[in-house]
């Protein structure tokens, strides 16, 4: 049923449970955002910082992959015929780190289904000692063992 799939991941493929935003929101954990994220106006990084998920509500409304999703009455992007269509190369290889493999992320999400890919990504983004890393998190908040970064995942 995918009731325990953030709706950003059925269509962009991007494990929000390792954004950098939401970790910092949802924690009071002003550590794992990057040093140009502190430095945003205070109205716009509550903003982001409050975030629930890009697919909760109207948080990121104006998401390409949600529009579009929605308007061929899908949940996720991977089972539309056009997948992966040019929106989604694009935001594969658009040189942001935490944008790379999506696509690959969503055709594993297709062939293993929800459940197998949600204990994926929590696996990958978590430290041995059970901290939640985060994209850009160069070493663990909680032991300091060194996190290796989206790059390198």
């Amino acid at each position: 049923d995918g009731s325990a799939l953030p709706v950003c991941a059925r269509c962009c493929g991007v494990y929000c449970g390792a954004c950098t935003w939401k970790l910092s929101g949802a924690n009071g954990d002003r550590r794992h955002l990057t040093e140009k994220a502190k430095r945003l106006d205070p109205k716009e990084l509550e903003y982001w910082t409050s975030c629930p998920g890009c697919g909760a509500g109207e948080h990121r409304a104006d998401c390409d992959f949600r529009i579009c999703a929605k308007s061929k009455d899908m949940d996720r992007c991977v089972d539309c015929g056009e997948f992966p269509c040019k929106l989604h190369n694009d935001f594969d290889c658009d040189g942001v780190a935490h944008h790379a493999n999506s696509i690959a992320s969503l055709n594993f999400l297709k062939e293993n289904g929800e459940g197998a890919w949600l204990d994926m990504q929590e696996k990958r983004w978590a430290c041995a000692c059970g901290a939640k890393l985060s994209w850009y998190l160069p070493k663990c908040l909680k032991c300091g063992k060194e996190a290796n970064p989206v790059n390198n995942r």
